[in-house]
């Protein structure tokens, strides 16, 4: 759970180690305390590295408090303690008290999130013996005041405290007088000493030692003591841990595997293989969801990652049992094409003999050489085509031939981004061409009438998309409108993956060949299932079921996913996205499906809760990252222009400034001052910035005052 955070921190030894997790028990991050000659350093590690590790870094703002999952399992009545630092609270959790901390030091109470504590019955702040425990204490005290259900406060000053101390030199006085030795970051041992004495004394004491709240640390709720809220960060909040329990067993033990051997984080194997099962079952399957309205099974997925991530080691572990599988068809379908190639040729030339003579007929003659000629045009063989899978870069034209070809199915996998440049128009004169990749994600006809060339129809075309291009990329795709007014970007599931370039061993273990077999062989059962026949005897997918409770539990998500599209809510501005993640997310969960009964017949039974569940999952990681990625890709206007105006606000170190001026600097980016409003709203909303009302040059003008904690350097 602890890897990539060092044994070592510069030349220090790590001493010990606090976890962070979420109320629901879910691994939030670290807090390392590393020390030597007296000296010590306390480094956070919040940051994702890859699915199985951690790299340096605090947590987005505001930061999570340290024993949420403590105060999750807490009875609302039951005292909240307060101490300054993992080492103090967890010394308490160890005697079966409830405490907390923030994280950061006595200076950063602004900067946790307080809000867990609303509703609590009573909350004891117990400072540190020093002038920062104090500032601490009044910090806190303020923010919980301000809450929406306040709850009552209290300050417990330990007696016989030394200079600096706190609870855990309190405890370890009563420890040593019973001649044990306790380092305060072990808990508290439970042999040699009464625990339940020692707990009911510290009781006692913070009943004997507890103050009031003094009037004028509550003056300004919420606020720090210079009256303003900690800003909160312009930047998308912090992602996920990647679920490592949405795959069927063996299909997980590879997706795991295959991140671990090539040190890439978790998202970028779970999409490439989400991928490969998508390009085995598209065409063969689709899930109903209501009795009108139908999904296919293929999915566009898309990974950015920086160059030199390995993608195309995972693309290559991915799509291996589909190479394979086009290899044997290949190696099956050759002496038949051979055959094939080798009749036409010789009809062909038959042909071409009897063109000649039939020049020199005439009359009835000339009649009947024509009537043999069509005769024999009529017996030219069909020359097959070995059957393919996927392919790596594909004009939309030649796309057409090849999914027609194939059944109507295609995959392009990639770990480039080749194809939004084609897209976009590199084969097309500039201009964007679409439409069968649109086509292809929705399972809906396609006549294509090509002029000399063949004419293509296609009744109900499949594509799948894996894509793993570099994030610049998909910041650029904004420059092409077309992409996110036609649709194409609203259908991508996308991650986002914290580059671990630079923290790697270089020395992971290679797979086992068991995982690398086993996942083949699912792959290969997939790819081997033959297609249903209708009434007719007309091949046709098979139509997979949901369960009545994985339906139910898919309902409550649309509909959760529905609501956040509303104005001001979390998908207000993707609903392009957003509109089509249920349906996306019904995908996934038969892609499961298929995987988990590919050695028997997926369609004899119904899509289980538990395939639903992990579905649902995967959807709440891929919900944060989609809000990442058109973040990157600057899907919210006021958001990415508050950004703007806050690196100017820094950049000239403005302690405050006017709206004219504000435009004035903006004026060739936002043409009218209405353009300009959002953006301030933005930048009041998170306490970047407040207005006041002040006089410049005898003319009324919008005044802000700036938050100085983000001023010379402060952030």
């Amino acid at each position: 759970m602890m890897q990539g955070i060092p044994l070592t921190f510069n030349n220090k030894p790590r001493r010990f180690t606090w976890e962070y997790r979420s109320a629901q028990g879910e691994p939030l991050g670290f807090v390392a305390r590393f020390d030597a000659d007296g000296k010590k350093e306390v480094v956070p590690y919040f940051k994702r590295m890859n699915g199985h590790g951690w790299q340096s870094g605090s947590a987005t703002e505001p930061r999570p408090l340290f024993g949420l999952d403590v105060l999750a399992q807490a009875d609302i009545a039951r005292a909240v303690f307060v101490v300054e630092g993992e080492k103090s609270a967890a010394a308490l959790q160890s005697l079966g008290l409830v405490a907390i901390t923030s994280q950061g030091g006595s200076n950063a109470a602004a900067k946790a999130e307080w809000k867990p504590l609303e509703g609590r019955q009573h909350v004891y702040i117990l400072p540190d013996h020093d002038e920062p425990g104090e500032g601490y204490i009044k910090a806190v005290t303020a923010i919980l005041s301000g809450l929406d259900k306040p709850p009552a406060v209290s300050v417990v000053r330990l007696p016989d405290l030394p200079q600096g101390g706190d609870v855990v030199d309190w405890i370890a006085a009563r420890i040593e007088d019973a001649f044990l030795e306790w380092d305060g970051f072990q808990p508290v041992p439970e042999s040699g000493i009464d625990v339940k004495a020692l707990k009911d004394e510290f009781q006692t004491t913070v009943k004997a030692h507890r103050e009031p709240v003094p009037d004028e640390w509550t003056a300004a709720p919420a606020e720090s003591v210079t009256g303003w809220q900690a800003p909160i960060s312009l930047e998308s909040a912090a992602l996920p841990p990647w679920p490592d329990d949405v795959f069927p067993g063996s299909i997980q033990d590879f997706v795991t595997a295959l991140s671990a051997s090539t040190e890439t984080p978790p998202e970028l194997s779970a999409m490439m293989v989400l991928a490969a099962i998508s390009a085995a079952a598209q065409g063969k399957f689709r899930v109903r969801v209501k009795p009108d309205y139908f999904e296919p099974v293929n999915v566009w997925t898309c990974a950015a990652l920086p160059p030199g991530s390995r993608k195309t080691a995972v693309q290559s572990a991915a799509t291996a049992p589909l190479t394979a599988w086009e290899r044997v068809q290949r190696d099956i379908a050759a002496p038949a094409i051979k055959q094939a190639q080798a009749d036409d040729a010789t009809i062909r030339e038959q042909i071409s003999h009897l063109r000649k003579q039939a020049s020199k007929a005439k009359g009835a003659e000339f009649e009947q050489a024509k009537r043999e000629i069509a005769d024999i045009e009529a017996s030219l063989p069909e020359i097959p085509t070995a059957p393919q899978v996927w392919a790596q870069d594909v004009t939309p034209e030649n796309l057409g031939t090849i999914m027609a070809d194939n059944h109507e199915r295609m995959a392009v996998l990639s770990d480039e981004s080749g194809i939004f440049d084609i897209l976009a128009g590199r084969y097309s004169g500039g201009v964007p061409n679409l439409d069968l990749f649109l086509q292809g994600h929705a399972g809906s006809p396609v006549r294509v009438n090509r002029g000399s060339r063949p004419s293509i129809f296609m009744q109900a075309p499949t594509l799948t998309l894996g894509l793993s291009p570099q994030p610049d990329v998909l910041r650029g795709l904004t420059d092409k409108p077309s992409f996110r007014g036609r649709g194409l970007l609203g259908r991508f599931l996308y991650t986002l993956p914290c580059s671990n370039l630079g923290y790697r061993t270089l020395d992971a273990r290679p797979m086992l060949p068991d995982y690398r077999a086993r996942y083949e062989g699912i792959l290969t059962a997939v790819l081997n299932n033959s297609m249903a026949s209708d009434d007719d005897g007309n091949r046709c997918p098979h139509i997979l079921k949901i369960s009545d409770d994985a339906l139910q539990a898919w309902q409550t998500f649309a509909h959760k996913v529905e609501a956040g599209m509303r104005e001001g809510g979390t998908y207000a501005h993707l609903t392009d996205w957003a509109g089509k993640f249920p349906g996306a997310v019904a995908r996934i969960a038969a892609l499961l499906h298929i995987v988990r009964h590919a050695l028997v017949r997926p369609g004899d039974k119904e899509i289980s809760l538990a395939d639903m569940s992990a579905a649902l999952r995967m959807a709440n990681a891929l919900s944060a990252h989609a809000l990442a990625v058109f973040d990157l890709m600057g899907a919210d206007p006021a958001l990415d222009g508050a950004r703007v105006v806050l690196r100017w606000i820094q950049r000239d170190d403005k302690a405050e400034f006017t709206f004219r001026d504000c435009h004035y600097v903006h004026k060739t980016r936002y043409k009218r001052a209405a353009d300009l409003e959002p953006i301030i709203d933005v930048l009041i909303e998170r306490h970047f910035i407040r207005p006041r009302v002040a006089k410049v040059a005898h003319r009324p003008s919008r005044m802000f005052e700036v938050n100085p904690s983000i001023l010379g350097g402060a952030l």
